[in-house]
């Protein structure tokens, strides 16, 4: 008896897991959005026409949402920080990151900040001593990135933001 009842746990407990499983690839394979470290594609909330001057507002968010590759849009959770008055996104992953090589192609791309949408153009940051300066703000406002090797702040890749 102590067996069929095992059994009837096990075969609830693969039911379970089979329906999560599934209901998790649903999710995933119609998300526009993307959710926590999983991409998603084209992003929704209210475009903003007038180009931004003054980022300083993106200072109260700690995620923005990069949307690339308008052909087939492409979606990211990431950091930012605001730098004399420039706003910049990292790649803590640098070129090994997908949105990243995505920019590389075409370094247009909207960036949703709240629950706006910004049409901005991205720049790829290649001086060292701005890329080390960028790595100490950044460290600063996210603590959990700080105290990296010489040689991982130098595979970082960060992006000057511009309003197009």
């Amino acid at each position: 008896m102590f067996k069929r009842i095992l059994k009837w746990v096990g075969g609830g407990l693969v039911a379970i897991v089979v329906t999560l499983a599934l209901v998790l690839g649903l999710v995933l394979l119609f998300r526009t959005e993307p959710l926590a470290i999983i991409p998603g594609g084209r992003l929704s909330g209210e475009e903003v026409t007038v180009p931004v001057t003054d980022w300083s507002f993106t200072e109260q968010y700690t995620t923005v949402t990069l949307e690339v590759r308008s052909s087939d849009p492409y979606s990211v959770n990431t950091s930012s920080l605001l730098h004399d008055g420039v706003l910049y996104v990292p790649s803590g992953r640098g070129g090994e990151s997908r949105w990243a090589q995505f920019l590389l192609q075409d370094s247009n791309m909207r960036l949703r900040v709240g629950h706006k949408l910004y049409k901005v153009r991205a720049t790829r940051v290649i001086n060292p001593m701005l890329i080390r300066e960028l790595y100490e703000v950044w460290g600063q406002r996210y603590p959990s990135q700080a105290g990296r090797t010489a040689e991982e702040i130098a595979q970082l890749w960060f992006f000057r933001i511009d309003a197009r």
